[in-house]
């Protein structure tokens, strides 16, 4: 499958703002582990925020990689930005 991945707020400024790559993942978490593999930044960011209990927010074609089983597409649109902060 065709993956065109966004990347939101500061994560831009360490990975660019999108990427594309071909992908034989068929499930959601195929998908997410080698978007950890392909960028070693989200990986050492999901660390350092599960220290505090969050997590990426990463969406595959516009719903949360969690609640995906399977994906039958073969283009894919992973949109991956960090946690919302504030208060």
């Amino acid at each position: 499958m065709k993956v065109k991945v966004k990347f939101y707020a500061y994560l831009r400024e360490s990975l660019g703002s999108e990427d594309q790559f071909e992908c034989n993942c068929s499930t959601a978490e195929e998908l997410f582990l080698e978007l950890l593999k392909r960028y070693p930044v989200l990986k050492e960011e999901r660390k350092r925020y599960e220290e505090s209990g969050l997590d990426l927010g990463v969406l595959i074609n516009g719903r949360d990689w969690r609640h995906l089983k399977e994906i039958n597409s073969a283009e894919v649109k992973v949109s991956v930005f960090p946690p919302a902060a504030g208060g």
